[in-house]
C-alpha cells in the first residue's frame, strides 16, 4: 500500500483532497497534516476515510505532497522530512518554488515533481501540469499522472520553466473565469435580468462553450466566428472586445504576464 501524506489542505490541499476521496483507492492511504482544519477535514477523518494529524509515521511515507503557501515552505518542508521512508519522493504544489529550492534543503540528490493544478480538481474537472527533476524516473511521473488524472486532465512539461506560464494560465485561470462571469452577471442586473436568473444564463453559456469547444473538431478561432454574423450583435460586442488599442487581448496578455511575473518572483524569495 502507497502511504501519502498531504501536507497543507487550504484551498488548493483541500480541493484535491476532496477528488482524491471521491476517487478513493484501496491501495492508497491518505494521511493529512493542516493546522487548522475545515469541517469537511474533520469529517474525512472522523469516517476514517483518512487520518488527519498523525502523531507517529517516521521514515513511513511514501509520496509526501506539499501544498503549503511559498512564504513557509522551507521550514514546513524540514519539519516533516523525517516522516519519509526509503524511496520516497517529494510533490511540490508549491508556486513559484523551483528545483534549487529544494536540493538546498535536501543537500543531496532526492526526487521531487513539480504539480500545478487548479482548482476544480475539487470536481475532477481539473488541470494538472507535471514536471519531474533530474532526480525523478519515470515510475515517479506515471505515478503522479495516474494519481493526478483521478482529478481531471495532466500534462507533462518539457522543461521547468513552462511551469512559471503554466501558473499563470491554468494555475490563476479559474479566477479570470469567475471574475468574468461576476462582470456579466453584474452588466445583466444592470440591464434589467434578476441576479439569480442571469447568473445561471451566465455560468451554463461558460460550461456549455468550454464544453463544446473540446468536443469540436475547430479551433476556438472558427467557433468564434460561427458565433458571429456579420453587422449582428455578437459583431458589435466583439468590435470593442477586440479593438487593437483597448480590446482585451492586451489586457488579457499583460494580466498573465503579471501573474508569470508573479510566479517567477516567489522563487527568489
Amino acid at each position: 500500500m502507497n502511504k501519502v501524506l498531504i501536507v497543507g489542505s487550504g484551498s488548493m490541499g483541500e480541493a484535491m483532497l476532496r477528488g482524491w476521496v471521491k476517487a478513493s483507492n484501496e491501495l492508497t492511504k491518505i494521511y493529512v497534516r493542516e493546522p487548522n482544519p475545515s469541517n469537511w477535514l474533520k469529517k474525512m477523518n472522523d469516517t476514517k476515510t483518512i487520518t488527519l494529524n498523525p502523531l507517529d509515521i517516521k521514515s513511513q511515507i511514501n509520496v509526501c505532497i506539499f501544498a503549503v503557501k511559498p512564504q513557509v515552505a522551507e521550514q514546513v518542508i524540514k519539519d516533516n522530512k523525517n516522516d519519509l521512508a526509503d524511496n520516497s519522493f517529494l510533490i511540490s504544489v508549491i508556486a513559484g518554488k523551483d528545483f534549487s529550492f529544494f536540493h538546498n534543503i535536501f543537500k543531496v540528490p532526492y526526487p521531487v515533481i513539480r504539480v500545478m493544478p487548479n482548482t476544480p480538481v475539487s470536481i475532477e474537472q481539473g488541470v494538472s501540469a507535471i514536471i519531474g527533476n533530474e532526480y525523478s524516473s519515470l515510475a515517479h511521473i506515471k505515478w503522479t499522472e495516474h494519481f493526478f488524472s483521478k482529478l481531471g486532465k495532466t500534462v507533462v512539461l518539457e522543461k521547468e520553466s513552462m511551469m512559471d506560464v503554466v501558473t499563470a494560465i491554468s494555475g490563476s485561470g479559474p479566477a479570470y473565469i469567475f471574475n468574468f462571469a461576476e462582470i456579466l452577471i453584474g452588466v445583466g442586473n444592470d440591464l434589467g435580468i434578476p441576479e439569480e436568473i442571469t447568473k445561471t444564463i451566465v455560468l451554463q453559456t461558460i460550461v456549455g462553450a468550454g464544453l463544446l469547444a473540446i468536443d469540436s473538431d475547430k479551433s476556438p478561432s472558427k467557433l468564434r466566428e460561427d458565433v458571429t454574423s456579420p453587422n449582428g450583435t455578437t459583431q458589435a460586442a466583439l468590435n470593442i472586445l477586440m479593438d487593437k488599442k483597448n480590446g482585451w487581448h492586451e489586457i488579457i496578455r499583460n494580466a498573465v504576464v503579471a501573474a508569470y511575473n508573479r510566479s517567477k518572483s516567489l522563487a527568489k524569495n
